[in-house]
């Protein structure tokens, strides 16, 4: 017999990793499970994860809790995997857990979490949200081994599995032979991923007479920020060498990966990013700043250069290193090439095991 599976959580736009996996799990293959989708997205083109909620707002999230009760009753899943991020929209998502529990759904927590800086994280916060996960789910998905060890102290250890951000690697096939010699950066365009920085990095290169292209995928929090950081890039002359493409999604995304050499990630925070796995699988060299999150990511290969966190001519000794050193940044392609350790098959024989466990319980 069929059984139903329903996916809850945001999905793009706006650009950004949870959504973005979220979106990347629903694509997978779940043989006997019909799957349906609870998209908690607002559809905005950008959003600012930092905005103090307005009143707004929180009528929007009641009218989500409403939406997905009625959800529930039509659909009846026989599983519920939810994506849950640490932010203020986890008080929101605990509500939902609770509702899935007394309609009986089977739960598996995707638990999309930095472990410092967010509204849960803080110690106590963290036990509450720790006992809830308990009470309602039967299974929580942590995103690396790092994160386990961080979270046991608060989570059901017995409950939490590892299940890595994966991408699909033939979505980034690609000739490194074909790429073009210019970098790329994806992500909000904001302080906290390192954006300024990187204006400021571009700026230092530019008067050392540096040519040279970068693309920009992503949109900054608002309107008014966007204004802004055009207004910047315009002021400095660096429109000759920075190149705003605004969002990007699905193949429109991929073919920019794909032909460039070297992503540049310069966030200043990060819990497990999926855009440094899809550079990855791009065969793309990496230049990332040197937070916990991406070291875990990268490990000890040699495709990548760590600039300093929040360190504007650092990130541009790093760029000015792949620029004067292009041999050397085509041997850090062919070394993203030979790791394959984030397919999309490892993830999906991981989550069709857990369901399977839990829906047969």
């Amino acid at each position: 017999m069929i059984k139903k599976n329903v996916f809850i959580g945001p999905l793009p736009p706006p650009l950004g990793g949870v959504a973005a996996i979220n979106e990347s799990f629903q694509s997978l293959e779940y043989p006997g499970y019909f799957m349906c989708s609870f998209n908690t997205s607002n559809g905005d083109s950008r959003e600012d994860l930092y905005k103090r909620k307005s009143i707004k707002s929180i009528f929007i999230e009641f009218l989500k809790y409403k939406n997905l009760k009625k959800f529930l009753d039509d659909e009846k899943p026989d599983v519920a995997n939810i994506f849950i991020t640490s932010g203020i929209s986890i008080i929101r998502d605990l509500f939902f857990l609770r509702m899935l529990k007394k309609n009986d759904v089977p739960t598996i927590i995707h638990f999309h979490s930095k472990t410092k800086g967010e509204f849960a994280l803080k110690p106590k916060r963290l036990k509450i949200v720790g006992k809830l996960f308990d009470k309602y789910a039967n299974k929580i998905i942590l995103l690396s081994g790092a994160h386990l060890q961080y979270f046991q102290k608060f989570i059901n250890k017995e409950k939490c599995v590892v299940v890595e951000n994966f991408v699909d690697y033939s979505n980034f096939d690609c000739d490194i032979n074909n790429k073009t010699d210019e970098f790329l950066f994806v992500g909000r365009l904001t302080k906290q991923k390192g954006f300024y920085n990187l204006i400021e990095a571009v700026e230092i290169l530019k008067n050392q007479q540096f040519t040279f292209n970068l693309n920009i995928i992503g949109l900054a929090s608002s309107d008014e920020d966007q204004i802004k950081l055009e207004n910047i890039i315009k002021n400095k002359n660096l429109n000759t060498h920075i190149n705003l493409l605004g969002p990007k999604f699905d193949e429109d995304k991929n073919i920019i990966f794909k032909k460039t050499k070297c992503l540049i990630f310069p966030s200043h925070f990060e819990n497990s990013p999926v855009v440094l796995k899809e550079a990855i699988a791009a065969k793309m060299a990496i230049i990332a700043s040197d937070i916990f999150a991406n070291k875990n990511v990268l490990g000890e290969r040699n495709n990548f250069l760590l600039s300093v966190k929040d360190d504007s001519l650092d990130l541009a000794n790093q760029m000015k290193y792949i620029l004067e050193n292009l041999d050397r940044t085509m041997q850090m392609c062919q070394s993203s090439d030979l790791i394959k350790g984030y397919s999309a098959e490892v993830a999906s024989k991981k989550l069709n095991d857990l369901m399977n466990q839990i829906v047969e319980a």
